[in-house]
């Protein structure tokens, strides 16, 4: 965040949790060029195929898993996935400044003894 812009208020960044929730999308995103093999094709001199998108994100078990994306649905899920990074980035926000007001709290508490 800029020195610049004002600090949002917790209950700003907590509304805007709330928004991003229908949106968002779990995983990153990566784009990949493919050959398919035949020997007549483009890619075949190199011209390869795509980007195709892909989402990829860790299962249930720690395995990396992950999806093609269809071209129509590209921008959609790129949104989705920039929602989900978003809202990591607010509850990162909002878990140090609890944190941060914890050790002040405990601070305090030490100075009035």
């Amino acid at each position: 965040m800029s020195s610049r812009q004002p600090r949002k208020t917790d209950a700003t960044l907590r509304r805007e949790l709330v928004g991003l929730t229908s949106q968002m999308l779990f995983g990153t995103l990566s784009a990949r060029y493919t050959t398919c093999g035949k020997v007549t094709c483009r890619c075949a001199r190199g011209e390869r195929h795509g980007p195709v998108v892909q989402v990829s994100y860790r299962g249930p078990k720690g395995k990396t898993m992950g999806y093609s994306v269809p071209q129509a649905s590209a921008d959609a899920v790129r949104t989705g996935v920039g929602a989900w990074h978003r809202f990591q980035a607010i509850a990162r926000e909002l878990a140090e400044r609890n944190r941060a007001g914890l050790v002040g709290l405990a601070a305090a508490r030490r100075r009035r003894r």
